[in-house]
């Protein structure tokens, strides 16, 4: 054999196993981009049905929230309805938790409120407060199922790096 000869001979066969270890690299990288893509649908797939379980779990929380609620009212509709708190003191309680905003136009900033107009509404009745104290007391409850159903799903999707 030629030299020449020899040498196209060499170039093939060098060129055909290039073209066979790029073939197979290519095999290799698209196996291992279509596993990847598998474990992120299934990962998908398995935080939803979490999120789901994650609803019905406030769902069941908010209908047994709304049920104490529903006794609780019927409880406080036979209070007596005696007079607990005076105006200033209910005033007291419902101006925490209010956001500062701006005073009206020539009234300072701290000005006080005035006493409703309406009757005689210058004390809150033992009914009142019950019925305040159980909303909050849902209202609490309501916010807190949810902000553990949502902080489950975080740490589920972002779980603690081990120590």
């Amino acid at each position: 054999m030629s030299w020449a000869l020899q040498l196209v001979l060499a170039i093939a066969i060098f060129v055909g196993g290039m073209a066979a270890g790029i073939k197979y690299h290519v095999g290799v990288v698209a196996q291992r981009d279509l596993a990847a893509a598998r474990l992120v649908e299934s990962d998908k797939i398995q935080q939803r049905k979490f999120s789901d379980v994650a609803s019905g779990k406030h769902a069941g929380a908010l209908s047994k929230l709304s049920n104490q609620l529903g006794a609780a009212r019927e409880k406080i509709a036979s209070l007596s309805g005696r007079e607990c708190l005076d105006f200033s003191t209910a005033g007291v309680l419902n101006a925490i938790g209010e956001q500062p905003g701006g005073a009206a136009a020539g009234q300072p900033a701290g000005a006080p409120k005035d006493a409703p107009a309406v009757g005689d509404l210058r004390y809150s009745t033992d009914r009142d407060v019950a019925s305040f104290i159980a909303a909050c007391r849902s209202q609490y409850g309501e916010v807190s199922s949810q902000l553990n159903q949502i902080l489950d799903i975080e740490d589920r999707r972002h779980p603690p790096a081990p120590p």
